[in-house]
């Protein structure tokens, strides 16, 4: 997404100094002398290239867009040859990268002059050739001749307003069931408390501390047809709450049921939430221990966000209340179920069963250059060892059979309450983390993994062994996502990344459309 207008100048590429002037939306009222404006698109960092020997996308090298904007001002262009100006519309071409190139495909935009009487705004960028047929959204036709009568065809410039999601962008989502919002939320460490805070469509981008505005969401999940699953602000108020809920009332599509969650890993210290929750649950008295305080907090929380929806919603046919936990700790299940009517009050509990590992050590860091790629991939199919320990004592809990102990010992533990176990989040997590992050070998290794054939074998038998133990949908993180030394989530690494190149993806696909669950 487009990083929000930030201040700059003819001499320095940001200019923190002097704030810009911001209407409600986030438009630029005006400019000061010599101020400029500028948003970056999209970058293709020139450490994912060297890397990989690609940019972020090979299919947006050369690719003409086109700009349109209300009202009056200048609008200059970084790293792209400009085609055409008019009033309201230039035509722009994006520099052509050569694969395996070590530059940057980056796409910058700079505001260096705005009528303040008539400002410029509603900045669009949009694919200057083709479309979609009427009906379709699904598929990208290069013209009119496409569609089966002409006139059913759509631009995506002329018919910006209509086209909110590319074709490419819905194909690719379209075999999944649900999607789960929580990064487009912006939920960790979310600061909004009130309904006045929150993102709206009209807001000038989607890429701040706000989020993506609920609307979109529930727009893109009923283009799939696939259920949403929406996050709760920890700070939310009730009205906030309520405000949700109303939205997924008007909006969502019949047939279609929301999943509902109260913020995401709260049991995260890494996250703002979970000493928010430890704080609120020592102040009631919940429990004299801050962990058992938190866990109750959260419980008491999320059930008061249930009865909102319910509420709202006028039963519970278009709901589905989740809770969650840890993937490794039973003891915090039991203590969010059992507190109050919580048990009662849910529908799901979830948690995320990754496989693979945080690597932290020395010692884990020559464990996987001495297993090499191949290694690595053998660990993570290695059987169980007796007594819980992990199947390789360096390299610690991670492998297959590990996740599926933990998932059976949680599964165990929510149906002694009568509530079904699925997943917010699951796949690989193979990630070196603190001083590891940056070597070089270590990562090369990871890489390799994750891109080998065998990534698919070893995703189809975790997707398998999940379904067994617990019948519900496994929510993969993430879709598409490059990756980096921060971790290799994509199950895509760019959006027109072939199937065949994509290992995790490919299992994923298959799984989905030999494994139908009617949840």
């Amino acid at each position: 997404m487009a990083r929000p207008w930030f201040a700059a100048n003819a001499t320095h590429w940001e200019d923190p100094s002097r704030p810009l002037q911001l209407d409600s939306t986030g438009h630029v009222k005006a400019l000061a002398p010599g101020q400029y404006a500028r948003s970056v698109l999209f970058t293709g960092k020139l450490e994912m290239q060297q890397r990989f020997g690609l940019p972020p996308d090979p299919g947006l090298s050369g690719k003409r867009f086109v700009v349109l904007y209300s009202g009056k001002g200048m609008l200059e262009y970084g790293n792209v040859q400009v085609l055409s100006r008019q009033p309201g519309k230039d035509t722009i071409q994006l520099k052509t990268v050569a694969t395996g190139q070590a530059s940057e495909l980056i796409f910058i935009i700079t505001l260096t002059a705005t009528d303040p009487a008539n400002p410029l705004r509603a900045l669009r960028v949009l694919p200057a050739v083709g479309g979609i047929c009427a009906g379709n959204p699904f598929k990208h036709v290069a013209g009119a001749a496409a569609c089966n009568p002409s006139t059913l065809y759509r631009s995506y410039v002329n018919a910006h307003a209509e086209i909110l999601f590319m074709p490419q962008f819905l194909a690719g989502l379209r075999p999944y069931r649900m999607v789960r919002f929580m990064d487009w939320q912006r939920t960790n460490n979310a600061e909004m408390q009130r309904s006045s805070e929150r993102a709206l469509e009209k807001h000038t981008f989607w890429s701040t501390e706000r989020g993506v505005p609920l609307e979109a969401m529930i727009r893109l999940a009923n283009a799939l047809q696939a259920d949403p699953w929406i996050c709760i602000p920890h700070k939310a108020n009730d009205q906030l709450v309520a405000t949700y809920a109303q939205v997924v009332k008007s909006l969502l599509s019949p047939g279609l049921r929301a999943h509902v969650e109260y913020s995401n890993e709260v049991w995260n210290g890494m996250f703002s939430q979970t000493q928010y929750a430890s704080d609120r649950g020592a102040a009631m008295r919940l429990d004299p221990d801050h962990y058992t305080a938190m866990a109750k907090f959260y419980s008491r929380r999320a059930q008061q966000v249930f009865a909102i929806f319910q509420r709202e919603l006028g039963g519970l046919q278009r709901l589905r209340r989740v809770m969650a936990t840890q993937a490794v700790v039973p003891y915090f299940t039991q203590q969010i179920l059992g507190y109050g009517n919580a048990r009662r009050a849910t529908d799901l509990f979830s948690i995320a069963p990754y496989f693979g590992a945080t690597f932290t050590t020395a010692a884990q860091a020559a464990e996987v250059k001495r297993l090499g790629t191949a290694g690595v991939l053998a660990w993570l199919r290695s059987p169980a060892r007796a007594g819980g320990k992990p199947s390789n004592a360096v390299l610690g809990y991670g492998s297959l059979a590990d996740v599926d102990a933990a998932v059976a010992a949680q599964v165990a533990a929510v149906r002694a309450f009568g509530v079904n176990l699925t997943s917010y989040e699951g796949g690989q997590h193979l990630v070196a983390a603190g001083s590891l992050a940056w070597d070089a070998r270590l990562n090369a290794i990871l890489d390799a993994a994750n891109r080998h054939a065998d990534m698919k074998q070893i995703y189809l038998r975790y997707l398998s062994a999940w379904r067994d133990r617990t019948g519900q949908l496994l929510t993969h993180y993430v879709h598409c996502d490059r990756w980096s030394v921060w971790g290799r989530w994509g199950a895509q690494e760019y959006p027109s990344q072939p199937r065949a190149q994509a290992p995790k993806l490919d299992a994923l696909l298959q799984y989905a459309a030999a494994s139908p669950l009617d949840l």
